[in-house]
């Protein structure tokens, strides 16, 4: 073979071998394409859903802050009457504590007057005077600490 030969010969199989090389990547390159195009579909349908769901995000966020507040406004209603109850309990404790009083020393002056031999109507008036100043007294001492309690209206 002559050198030409040889010569034409290498380069019949370097352009066959570049023509296989050629199709080897025109196919990789149309493969590659396909996958893009079925990518930029997936990541459409994503971007829509993705805004779908942030509108639906957004409006639970926006129902929540609502009714955080609604619920801070109710939360605000019943402290005055948390406060109200507070301060009946308070007087309904204070009264109930003047009433036992009361009936403590109803209940000595009447021990005092059984037990004791029978005395003229002087005596019955100073066990009720007795009973009048303790009554008094309670009332007087279940008076003062609500006038100066913070918030009271004495």
């Amino acid at each position: 073979m002559s050198a030409q030969t040889l010569l034409a010969a290498s380069a019949a199989l370097a352009a066959v071998s570049f023509a296989i090389l050629c199709g080897f990547a025109v196919k990789t390159l149309l493969g590659a394409g396909r996958t893009m195009d079925s990518l930029r579909t997936t990541l459409e349908k994503t971007n829509g859903t993705v805004e779908s769901i942030r509108d639906k995000t957004m409006e639970l966020t926006d129902n929540v802050n609502e009714l955080s507040l609604q619920v801070k406004d109710k939360l605000h209603a019943t402290d005055t009457l948390f406060q109200a109850a507070r301060e009946a309990g308070a007087t309904i404790q204070e009264t109930v504590h003047a009433a036992k009083e009361a009936a403590d020393t109803l209940s000595n002056a009447v021990r005092e007057e059984v037990q004791a031999p029978k005395k003229p109507w002087m005596a019955w008036i100073k066990i009720g005077l007795q009973v009048v100043s303790a009554l008094r007294r309670s009332v007087r001492d279940e008076v003062r600490p609500l006038a100066s309690e913070p918030g009271s209206r004495a």
